[in-house]
Parts: C-alpha cells; sequence; structure tokens
C-alpha cells in the first residue's frame, strides 16, 4: 500500500516537471507605468543587435519581421519619419538544439534557446520598459504543435529558430502593456 503512495507521488511530480520544463521565462527588469501605446503609438526605430554566440543575419531579420508585425496588430505604427520609441534588442545566444535528441531522449536534451534583452526608450533617451528573456523549445511545450504546426517538435533547426523568434516577438510586444 505505501509503495503504491510513493509511487503516486513520484509519478505526480514526474509529470509536473515535464510540463514545466520548456516554455520562456522573462524577468520584467523595469515594467511600463503604463500601457505605451498611450505614451507614444509610433516606433520610430527597431535596433536589432545581435553579436552574441550562434546569431546570425537571418535570425535578427526574422526577428526584426515578427516584431514589425506584432508591433502593428498591436496597434502601434512603424515610421521613421515620425518621431516616437525606439525598440532596441539585443540577443545574447541562440541555439536551435538538436531535433533528435529532443525526440529520443526529451527531458530538455537537444532543447533550443534564444536569450535576448529588450528595451522601449523615449525619443529623450528614458527607458519606458525593459526586460531579460529566455526563449526555450524542448518540444514538450503545451500548444506548440497546434500554434507552430503538427509535428514541430520533430522538425529541425529552421523550425526551432522560427518558433523561437516568434515567441520572443511576441513577449517583446507584451511588454507594452504589462504592468
Amino acid at each position: 500500500m505505501r509503495r503504491n503512495k510513493y509511487r503516486e507521488a513520484i509519478f505526480f511530480i514526474f509529470i509536473a516537471v515535464v510540463l514545466v520544463t520548456g516554455c520562456s521565462t522573462k524577468h520584467i527588469a523595469q515594467a511600463p507605468s503604463g500601457n505605451l501605446a498611450s505614451i507614444s503609438n509610433n516606433i520610430s526605430e527597431i535596433h536589432i543587435n545581435g553579436a552574441g554566440q550562434g546569431v546570425d543575419d537571418r535570425l535578427l531579420h526574422d526577428l526584426e519581421k515578427y516584431l514589425k508585425a506584432k508591433l502593428i496588430i498591436a496597434g502601434f505604427d512603424i515610421d521613421d519619419e515620425k518621431e516616437g520609441m525606439t525598440l532596441a534588442v539585443d540577443v545574447k545566444t541562440f541555439s536551435p538544439g538538436n531535433a533528435a535528441a529532443r525526440l529520443i531522449i526529451g527531458f530538455g536534451a537537444g532543447r533550443g534557446s534564444l536569450i535576448y534583452t529588450a528595451k522601449y526608450i523615449s525619443s529623450d533617451g528614458k527607458v519606458f520598459a525593459e526586460m531579460e528573456g529566455q526563449e526555450r523549445f524542448t518540444g514538450l511545450e503545451v500548444g506548440f504543435n497546434n500554434e507552430y504546426g503538427g509535428a514541430t517538435t520533430l522538425q529541425g533547426a529552421d523550425k526551432a529558430r522560427n518558433v523561437l523568434v516568434q515567441e520572443a516577438a511576441k513577449h517583446i510586444v507584451e511588454l507594452t502593456a504589462s504592468r
């Protein structure tokens, strides 16, 4: 009888660990005092720096593309002719991980990652909001296969990069409305 209770407890802990091994984390270093769109609905510049390990021009281009799309959907204008905020993103490291290890071993093996910082800065240099983001892709994330296409876990480096960049863009834009 007692062994069954231990087995149930171990099984519950195992399931809990599996469900939280992936996903994203973000540390908001400076939350905005309100919705940034009410301060300025224009983003006049987007600076994306990527001198970190594993970061290439394609990753930076994709991140800029998804950021622009998500900012427009969130109600921001992107116009370098008008005065507005600057979005500065510094990509520190990127690794697409290994699809074979994700599939065969699991539990975080083969995990892809994207680590970055993002700041919304006024035209006079005041930081409105700042965050440190860490996107992880282990293949165990709930809903990833639904949101990014079937068998996302099984696909290679291009798909991992695409998922990580889209998740980063989503979290960077969510920062505009954080409190």
